[in-house]
């Protein structure tokens, strides 16, 4: 209600003690009791009070066997392992990489200076704007010493340990996310050529490698994986690359911000990563947090520099080269003997970047399984051998579109990864049973597989299947032609950004833009939370809307009403340890109630007026 208060006070300069707000509220606040005062049905009871008593076994369990629980790395599932066992390779990680080193006491308010002076003299000298300047400033009431935590890998062998530090509330995080929204889209904007989207981005440049005639017999797909990217950065050199990167491609200014002082702003998010691990204080020395906002553009600018090399010597060849993130394909109709030495070239390229490889005519990358058949190109889905087969259970607590769109997916990869019909065939029978394992019915999953083949083949479907491989030829081609117009669209905004190197940008100052804004011209989006007793709210509301306002100009607005969840298990977890984190910060010499610093306020409040 205070979204739709506000926006009507705004747009429409009606009072908040206008008789129309009063009586929307009034039916809204009717509405909503009614709904919440419904009794739960008997199954919904049960379901409840089992699914409380299995939490609290589980908590019973986990606290008796000195157990840990924690959400895998990619899956979205929970692994349970020994805390010990965790703790010895949380140290065998931090032994092996040296990235980081203990401190003795808290270092949040130093940082938090750090920050506030760092950005008050650069308003001072007009180096940034009085919005970007409100961008990054850290509030004092709500910043919060960062946590490490271990994810882990069971995919791996030996199930090794991801390192993740949540850094939400830190006094760096505002700039790193100012950077991050500055430099991602020059990146992605210069260095679409040697970027893998997605899988089906892989598909058809694969297709377009086949169809040039360069796949041969012979021809060899390669993939490699660097190790430990985000922790092996080397912090300054990967700041010389960051300056180096946006003066090769004509960047004096971005933003009217000149690059000495993006260099500045940078400096300080990867120096100043301090964290709290098992009541202890650290500090990264190498690389950067894998949670952080600018680690990802920093590491993908730093792999631009590596990989150049590389990069010249497969285009000569019209082979195909990409990389996402820190997975890498590229295609060679070299000797295993020359790619291997190639490789053993790349490795020696920096001694922070070590390459794990894989060499074939049948490899698996992202989530497509590519294969040579003496010529002929096929691909299907590649389903990792550790992976569970989960997805969002059909019982859980969301919004129908959720599973509608979990199924979709699911289909839509099937048809664009798989070459042929039996391909396509297996890989929903897989489909379907996993589906049917997660508590979806058969009829869901039959509805939505007749919803797609209609939509594409304009043809009504009995049954969920395709009769002939023409037909499923011509769905393919259809979505993946769909799926390349959507990636189109995407390089298309990329390229038209307006960070515009700084020969052609005199008047191209982008404007502050508030994220929380939900006005979008005659629109007005709000959210409730979403409850299956409260199924019939979005219909509810409009009707209310249009009986509040159908003599107004407001009717002409046209209301969206979303849901946003509940928290889900992962957010219960890392609430614990955000409260875990505050206990430890807290017994260590009171630092963290350190009282406000007026002169800092009016520093800050200073430089915002000029």
């Amino acid at each position: 209600m205070n979204v739709i208060t506000r926006y009507l006070i705004r747009e429409h300069h009606i009072p908040l003690t206008a008789t129309i707000i009063r009586e929307l509220s009034q039916h809204l606040e009717t509405s909503l009791h009614q709904q919440y005062t419904i009794p739960l049905s008997y199954l919904n009871i049960y379901r409840t009070r089992k699914e409380f008593k299995l939490m609290k076994s589980i908590q019973h369990r986990l606290k008796k066997g000195n157990y840990i629980l924690r959400e895998t790395d990619k899956s979205g599932i929970f692994h349970i392992g020994n805390s010990v066992d965790y703790e010895k390779k949380a140290e065998a990680y931090r032994q092996k990489t040296g990235a980081y080193i203990g401190l003795d006491s808290n270092p949040l308010w130093s940082v938090f200076d750090k920050v506030i002076f760092l950005l008050n003299d650069l308003r001072s000298k007009k180096y940034i704007l009085s919005w970007q300047l409100d961008k990054m400033m850290p509030k004092r009431d709500t910043v919060q010493l960062a946590y490490l935590y271990f994810i882990p890998k069971p995919h791996k062998a030996g199930t090794p340990l991801r390192p993740i530090v949540s850094s939400m509330s830190m006094p760096t995080t505002g700039i790193s996310k100012f950077l991050d929204k500055l430099i991602r889209p020059i990146f992605d904007k210069h260095a679409r050529s040697t970027t893998i989207i997605d899988g089906v981005d892989l598909i058809h440049r694969l297709e377009a490698y086949t169809t040039n005639g360069y796949l041969k017999p012979k021809t060899y797909f390669c993939t490699f994986d660097t190790t430990d990217l985000y922790t092996m950065l080397p912090q300054e050199e990967s700041l010389d690359i960051l300056i180096e990167f946006l003066v090769q491609h004509g960047y004096q200014k971005v933003q009217n911000i000149p690059i000495d002082i993006i260099r500045k702003l940078a400096l300080i998010v990867i120096k100043e990563n301090v964290f709290v691990y098992e009541k202890k204080f650290y500090r990264q020395v190498i690389g950067g947090a894998m949670g952080s906002a600018f680690t990802l553009t920093l590491a993908n600018i730093f792999m631009w520099k590596w990989e150049r090399q590389l990069v010249h010597r497969l285009e000569v060849s019209n082979e195909i080269y990409g990389r996402y993130v820190d997975d890498i394909f590229f295609t060679s109709n070299d000797s295993l003997e020359c790619i291997d030495q190639m490789l053993d070239e790349a490795n020696s390229f920096h001694p922070n970047i070590k390459l794990v490889r894989q060499i074939g005519r049948s490899v698996p990358f992202l989530d497509v399984l590519i294969e040579n058949r003496k010529g002929t190109l096929t691909t299907s889905v590649y389903h990792k051998e550790a992976a569970e087969p989960y997805v969002v259970p059909f019982g859980s607590d969301h919004p129908d579109h959720v599973f509608r769109n979990t199924v979709d997916t699911a289909i839509t990869r099937a048809v664009c990864y798989s070459t042929t019909l039996s391909q396509f065939e297996e890989e929903i029978r897989q489909m379907k049973l996993m589906f049917l394992y997660n508590g979806y019915s058969p009829r869901h999953i039959y509805r939505r597989l007749t919803t797609l083949f209609s939509k594409y083949l304009l043809k009504n479907f009995i049954l969920p299947m395709l009769n002939n491989c023409d037909e499923f030829g011509y769905l393919r081609h259809q979505l993946l032609t769909t799926s390349k117009a959507t990636t189109a669209n995407k390089v298309i905004r990329i390229s038209t950004t307006n960070q515009t190197p700084y020969k052609n940008m005199q008047n191209q100052l982008l404007q502050p833009t508030d994220n929380n804004v939900l006005i979008k011209g005659k629109s007005l989006i709000i959210h409730h939370r979403h409850e299956k007793r409260l199924r019939n709210t979005r219909r509810q509301i409009h009707e209310l809307w249009n009986s509040v306002f159908h003599e107004t100009e407001v009717i002409d607005i046209a209301l969206m009403v979303g849901t946003y969840l509940n928290q889900n298990s992962k957010q219960e977890l890392s609430a614990r340890m955000i409260k875990h984190i505050q206990s430890a910060g807290s017994s260590h010499e009171g630092e963290t109630q350190r009282p406000p610093d007026k002169q800092a306020a009016n520093i800050q409040s200073k430089q915002r007026s000029q």
